[in-house]
């Protein structure tokens, strides 16, 4: 099996396709799970220095905040009703 070859490692190893779309979809969750952690942690802080020193023990800086507020924001996706049969 032959794979296309999308860009370079650092260490100048050809990366293909596949591994590029893996990383990707590894990165967007992480993503979320960070933005899913600060709600976390938001809601569970006594106060806003709690939330603070929370949010920096876990690494999750101001760029991360943003998205997830940003995230809340956005309403939910409309689920498509179910028809009953009569």
């Amino acid at each position: 099996m032959t794979a296309r070859i999308g860009t370079m490692s650092i260490d100048g190893t050809p990366i293909s396709e596949a591994d590029l779309a893996r990383i990707e979809a590894e990165e967007k969750l992480h993503s979320k799970q960070q933005r899913s952690a600060v709600r976390v942690v938001a809601a569970s802080s006594l106060d806003a220095d709690d939330c603070r020193t929370l949010l920096s023990v876990l690494g999750l800086d101001l760029s991360t905040v943003a998205e997830a507020r940003a995230e809340m924001k956005r309403p939910a996706p409309k689920r498509p009703r179910r028809h009953r049969a009569a």
